[in-house]
């Protein structure tokens, strides 16, 4: 199917879907089903698959694609996130599409398959924008919040805020819980001392530490006695 298009309308979108369906792949669809079984609707696509198409459709008229009323696939939501991605634009539109994107976040699998890379070149201007996301009412939209703090704030001159952001927010829904375990994690990988540092002084709940001591003991990048120090510290 010829995904690079001048224009999209209704039938196009809803041959696009069709399409896809063909690309289906039964056992992957069980295997990711089993994985976010909150969210029931999936195609069974590939990731990768969904990348490949997100970059022709870039190429064409992406505007009028991201118009077209999405239907209940996940498969739907990942790959409109995936083409906002790839459009270079200023950063308040990129900030729209970012938001406009979270806002469509039902899942772990929508939250952490999309990465806006685009960001990079915008790291300060976004960093006040991120209190949008991470203070939001929806944890999805603050789990998706964290996953941009750990794409790209994890350096050395951003970790003090990035943990102090982690600390700021205490919630008991599991996948904000894991995220920022997932956080903490990468950034004993990436700044070690402050990482075992801002764990060591047991700010955060007990679930989300022992979350975050399983992670370091999972890295395959933290030392053998990162691992064990970090072991000693569950709650």
């Amino acid at each position: 199917m010829e995904l690079k298009r001048d224009s999209w309308t209704s039938m196009d979108y809803t041959e696009l879907v069709e399409y896809l369906k063909t690309l289906a792949d039964g056992e992957y669809k069980k295997f990711t089903d089993s994985l976010v079984p909150d969210c029931k609707y999936s195609l069974g696509v590939r990731v990768p698959i969904l990348r490949a198409a997100a970059k022709e459709i870039v190429k064409g008229n992406y505007a009028e694609f991201l118009k077209c009323d999405k239907g209940i696939y996940r498969e739907e939501i990942m790959l409109d996130g995936m083409v906002m991605s790839l459009i270079k634009c200023d950063y308040p539109q990129m900030l729209r599409y970012i938001k406009e994107y979270a806002d469509k976040i039902t899942s772990w699998e929508t939250c952490d398959i999309v990465s806006f890379k685009g960001l990079k070149k915008y790291l300060p201007e976004f960093w006040g924008d991120t209190e949008y996301f991470i203070y939001n009412e929806n944890p999805w939209i603050v789990r998706f919040g964290f996953k941009c703090l750990l794409d790209f704030y994890l350096t050395d001159e951003y970790i003090d805020a990035v943990l102090d952001r982690v600390n700021s927010v205490n919630s008991d829904f599991y996948y904000v819980q894991m995220m920022q375990a997932w956080l903490i994690a990468t950034a004993a990988a990436k700044c070690r001392d402050k990482a075992m540092a801002f764990l060591a002084d047991n700010r955060l709940n007990a679930v989300t530490q022992n979350m975050a001591v399983r992670k370091i003991r999972e890295s395959n990048r933290i030392s053998k006695e990162d691992k064990e120090t970090a072991a000693r510290l569950k709650k």
